[in-house]
């Protein structure tokens, strides 16, 4: 009797030992979800494997310009609002506004256009700072700066830090290391701990025999499903270094920042054609570069060819992509989000949001659990 007793304890303890693997199996897998600011003055989470607004969040002030990061545990979305001055952390699943950053104090306003970002520890928020004295006869544009705040400070923040900067610093994004990136007229690396910097990608300031000045057009900081910072120019290639315009190719280009190794690479992907606003490559397919605005293009970078184009319902401003590169999610502008897919560009739908228009708003795609 001993002997079965013992036996069956031996396959009680076995049990026990199996049942935190028994339980992870059981664990609600990661579902891919969207936050996106809109008009009055909201931030909506988006379920978008079930393509449904599961919650809608007010925010405090007035609507502007909707740039949104998130956090690292994908619970807070921070939004930049209230004309460009205001930051404002709410939590997603409750609606509470968790954190905020009130720039402008005093005669000094302070504008960021969209360069904010989130530490990788998410213990810190770092933000580009536009100041401007207004004085009785006159306004005082005063030198741009970075300033860090603390994320536990919550609805009272101010700088606990704050560094010299380069100008037209319009976009910014952290690195697994914390490298902050900042992109400007160039794309420079600081160090968020001392205020050091250093130029990471020649942009503007590159100089190429056969190419033109680039010009960029960056205000909505994605990527991050790819792992890159990555940012789209156009320039003129000529065809020796007589630089010709009459026998010059218009092209589309990219800077990339790898955000795992900080590899930075640059080069054209393709034609230009039409005016795209924003664009990315696609997850786990690095060769296919997508961009959009009227229409929605994919090119082959390799071969810097246009694969596909498909004309669109209405202006998007803002590409991202599922988590498995499957699906293309359009924003930005009205208050709606096309879907399309990734191989074919077929539509594959539409979900409406609550409120009016998008605007330039950021949509962050990212995977999380219920």
């Amino acid at each position: 009797m001993r002997k079965h007793l013992h036996r069956y304890s031996r396959l009680g303890v076995a049990a026990l030992a199996m049942l935190p693997l028994l339980l992870a199996g059981c664990a609600t897998a990661p579902r891919d979800y969207m936050a996106i600011a809109n008009r009055p003055n909201q931030v909506s989470l988006i379920d978008l494997e079930d393509r449904k607004v599961l919650r809608t969040c007010p925010l405090p002030g007035r609507f502007g310009a909707g740039t949104l990061q998130m956090s690292p545990d994908k619970r807070t979305a921070y939004v930049l609002t209230n004309q460009f001055e205001n930051i404002y952390g709410v939590d997603l699943d409750t609606c509470e506004i968790t954190f905020s950053a009130i720039q402008s104090e005093g005669n000094t306003r302070i504008k960021t256009t969209a360069a904010f970002a989130v530490s990788q520890d998410g213990t810190e928020l770092y933000v580009h700072q536009n100041p401007s004295l207004l004085l009785r006869d006159r306004y005082e544009v005063q030198e741009p700066r970075l300033a860090v705040y603390r994320i536990a400070d919550g609805l009272k923040a101010k700088p606990v830090r704050t560094y010299s900067a380069p100008r037209q610093v319009i976009v910014m994004q952290t690195g697994n290391d914390g490298t902050l990136y900042l992109g400007g007229s160039d794309i420079y690396a600081m160090d968020a701990a001392t205020g050091k910097y250093t130029l990471k990608l020649a942009s503007r300031s590159r100089q190429e025999p056969r190419y033109s000045q680039r010009d960029v057009l960056s205000i909505w900081p994605l990527g991050q499903q790819s792992g890159e910072f990555i940012r789209m120019y156009t320039a003129q290639r000529f065809a020796d270094e007589t630089r010709k315009p009459e026998t010059a190719e218009l092209m589309w280009g990219y800077e990339r920042i790898d955000l795992a190794t900080g590899e930075a690479t640059t080069g054209d992907f393709g034609p230009l054609d039409v005016v795209l606003f924003s664009g990315m490559t696609r997850p786990h397919h690095p060769n296919e570069m997508f961009g959009a605005l009227s229409q929605l293009q994919k090119f082959d970078i390799a071969k810097q060819q246009l694969v596909k184009s498909v004309d669109l319902g209405h202006s998007y401003y803002c590409v991202n992509f599922s988590s498995d590169g499957s699906k293309v999610y359009l924003a930005g502008t009205y208050n709606d989000i096309a879907i399309y897919d990734a191989d074919t560009l077929e539509k594959l739908g539409n979900i409406q949001l609550p409120g009016g228009d998008q605007s330039l708003a950021t949509a962050q795609v990212f995977p999380r659990t219920p």
